[in-house]
């Protein structure tokens, strides 16, 4: 993010699903805003109650899913897409144009692997016929860790780009036992990005011109 945009903001989120496929449940959402500077403003995490009979128990067991937990703590699924929307509204930084040409605000989304949770998120928003108040364009911080190794050429690539795997690389804390908790992969989420683009600015290496 550029400073010199100081109402620019950016709503990190990470969410644990009961399976791959974008019919499944999510489970659990969490997510922190943060300014140009990428300060945090605001966090927000949810257990959301499913259906059993919709979910990979596959899923579940790697989702860090508890059923006392979720039995104490779990809220209805509109009711978390609601408090969610909120959040995204009072973050709201990007300008969108209406079909009718009214000019409206909606947030920046940034995730790992960012097609995952959007596409998760376009899918619950849809099911019940609800507006996603964010662009559809997720920045994705796997994205971004692909283009850095790319464009530069000094360093080594990790054997894969698995958010846990990145934040060891980048000496982000993200242990075995905090990783797919929604909220302790956000906050990683938001190191790594910042950790990437710390190296960017020290070593301020220039886009790779190919021919």
């Amino acid at each position: 993010m550029n400073s010199n945009y100081p109402d620019e903001r950016m709503v990190f989120v990470d969410l644990e699903t009961a399976g791959l496929d974008p019919w499944r449940p999510i489970v659990q959402i969490a997510a922190i805003a943060v300014d140009c500077n990428l300060r945090e403003l605001e966090r927000f995490e949810a257990k959301i109650k499913f259906n059993n009979k919709f979910a990979d128990p596959k899923s579940l067991c790697k989702a860090s899913y508890s059923r006392e937990l979720w039995k104490s703590e779990a809220q209805p699924s509109i009711q978390v897409m609601k408090q969610f929307s909120e959040l995204l509204r009072r973050h709201a930084t990007v300008d969108q144009l209406s079909s009718k040409g009214v000019t409206f605000s909606v947030s920046q989304l940034v995730a790992h692997n960012g097609a995952f949770d959007g596409g998760f998120l376009r899918a619950w928003y849809d099911r019940f016929d609800e507006f996603l108040p964010a662009s559809p364009r997720v920045f994705c911080t796997l994205q971004r860790a692909l283009w850095l190794f790319q464009e530069d050429k000094s360093l080594t690539p990790p054997p894969d780009f698995a958010l846990r795997t990145l934040c060891h690389y980048f000496g982000v804390s993200l242990k075995a036992g905090e990783a797919h908790e929604a909220l302790n992969d956000v906050r990683a989420t938001v190191d790594l990005y910042r950790a990437i683009s710390e190296h960017r600015q020290n070593v301020r290496q220039p886009l790779v011109a190919c021919g």
